[in-house]
């Protein structure tokens, strides 16, 4: 299933997209809409692909989400000639819906 631009940003209400990392290609995504992935699209019907997160993040905080993950899934294993895992080894992070936060603002733990 795929869905446009313009289709989320007439969305009623806000929806969960996860930005995939994809090995060679930079970054596309998917939006959640009743637990099924579907695949953002540009008005060509194109995949929406960035080179940089930035570049996505960009263009998903003018889109109506609830929250955005980060998800990669990594090759090393197999290139590493480790066995293969009986789960994923998928990476999953949340990402912020501030683009560029304050320095000044954020403190640093020691």
């Amino acid at each position: 299933m795929k869905i446009t631009v313009n289709e989320f940003a007439q969305s009623s209400l806000p929806l969960p997209v996860i930005v995939h990392s994809i090995d060679m290609v930079g970054y596309q995504a998917t939006v959640i809409i009743e637990q099924k992935e579907c695949l953002l699209v540009g008005p060509n019907g194109r995949p929406l692909r960035y080179s940089s997160l930035m570049q996505m993040r960009e263009k998903l905080s003018t889109l109506p989400t609830s929250s955005v993950v980060l998800s990669h899934q990594s090759a090393y294993d197999e290139m590493i000639n480790q066995p293969i895992k009986q789960g994923s080894n998928t990476l999953k992070v949340p990402l912020s819906n501030e683009l560029y936060p304050d320095p000044a603002q954020t403190t640093l733990s020691s």
